[in-house]
């Protein structure tokens, strides 16, 4: 689940990497590559994890995340195809239904195989290796448009001469169908309690209600996190090449490679602390490691954009990587703490469907939007990115800690 998770994210974020010689070649917009990258994803993948969790309580989980990933992996690979805006806005719809999938089915997977009082290391695991799955890809990518770049265009039969960002979506997506049919034969886990088939849309709406004190700071909390994580994620290659004038390959290595360590770091970090909390009795430890994980994020999502070497921005781009993920998984095994198996599937889709749409749609499109019309100019992209960490992380950080004292009310 992990590998295919890494695969997700890989397919989900490579679009960061190669924005500038896609604006450059199908003639975009800035406010138009913040559609591609949050929207078109978005939205399906907000309208479809809801039926997707329903089939997660009910159904078989592993068939349903296999047949979302060879439609996801051939969807980006399809996009290394597209000559314009609507079909590569087309193949990201594509993308968004098939991690509809995995985003509702993973975490109740994994919550199958451990007791309540273990499940945020794995669960932690599990999501950090989602943001390797993203140094994956810049490192990957960035090599790959390296060695395209002696050589020039591709010629491809029946598709003619195709630039280096089309070979890399090709590249990239297309081993995801192999790692789908090895999914296929992985064993379906026995549920650790028994899902109810009777359960009804009901007694969700109930359940919602009963804790609402607790969900919904949680969730529209952690909407800033995303806001923030993926919209400053995605645009931060394109600083380095706009401010910095890295080329493609410089910034696969240089900014790819801490995403390979440091998602590490801040995952196991954020495992190892809630797990001290829980034993000190501290019932609010995953929203309370939310909420400060989310206040710390302001220091370097402020200072990496704005200072003048490059080095030493790319040196306070690493905690901020370890700070994004570190909060995944206590947030995660938030959801899973306070609810029933029988509801677990869709309190999950639930909260993927929230988080994503807000953070998605609206991250990348509004760091977009700045840069087109409020920081216009080459190098207004840092003072988009700067500006989104002042007010995105400690909004998102009181909120959630709002959550964490209604959880400790709970006990």
């Amino acid at each position: 689940m992990s590998v295919a998770n890494l695969f997700s994210f890989l397919d989900r974020t490579i679009l960061g990497l190669l924005s500038q010689p896609i604006k450059l070649d199908l003639g975009l917009s800035d406010t138009e590559l913040g559609l591609l990258q949050g929207a078109a994803f978005s939205v399906f993948y907000t309208l479809m994890i809801i039926p997707f969790g329903w089939v997660t309580d009910r159904g078989n989980r592993i068939r349903m995340v296999s047949a979302g990933m060879v439609l996801w992996s051939l969807a980006t690979a399809a996009s290394g195809l597209a000559d314009g805006f609507w079909p590569l806005f087309a193949a990201r719809i594509c993308v968004g239904i098939g991690e509809a999938t995995l985003a509702a089915s993973g975490a109740s997977l994994i919550s199958d195989h451990f007791p309540n009082d273990r499940r945020t290391m794995p669960l932690s695991v599990y999501t950090l290796i989602a943001s390797a799955g993203v140094g994956v890809g810049l490192v990957g990518g960035g090599a790959l448009a390296d060695w395209l770049a002696a050589g020039g265009a591709i010629s491809v039969p029946g598709f003619g001469p195709l630039a280096a960002w089309q070979v890399i979506f090709i590249a990239i997506g297309l081993p995801g169908v192999a790692w789908a049919f090895v999914l296929l034969v992985t064993p379906e886990p026995v549920r650790r309690e028994t899902a109810d088939e009777t359960v009804t849309w009901r007694e969700l709406i109930d359940f919602l209600r009963l804790r609402r004190d607790i969900i919904g700071p949680h969730f529209v909390g952690y909407c800033f996190y995303t806001m923030f994580a993926y919209g400053a994620g995605g645009w931060l290659p394109t600083f380095f090449v706009r401010v910095h004038g890295w080329t493609l390959g410089e910034v696969g290595w240089r900014y790819g490679i801490p995403y390979l360590i440091f998602p590490i770091v801040g995952g196991v970090l954020a495992g190892w602390i809630v797990r001290r909390l829980q034993q000190r009795g501290r019932v609010d430890a995953n929203l309370i490691t939310v909420a400060g994980s989310n206040a710390l994020v302001v220091i370097p999502g402020l200072a990496a954009p704005l200072v003048s070497n490059e080095w030493l921005s790319l040196v306070l781009v690493m905690p901020l990587i370890a700070l994004w993920v570190f909060s995944s998984g206590p947030s995660l095994a938030a959801i899973q703490e306070i609810s029933p198996n029988r509801l677990r599937g869709r309190m999950t889709a639930i909260y993927y469907a929230v988080t994503n749409l807000i953070g998605l749609s609206f991250g990348g499109l509004i760091i977009g939007l700045l840069n087109d019309y409020v920081f216009t100019g080459t190098k207004g992209i840092a003072n988009s990115i700067a500006l989104a960490a002042l007010v995105m992380c400690p909004t998102g950080a009181w909120i959630v800690s709002r959550g964490g004292a209604a959880r400790r009310q709970l006990g």
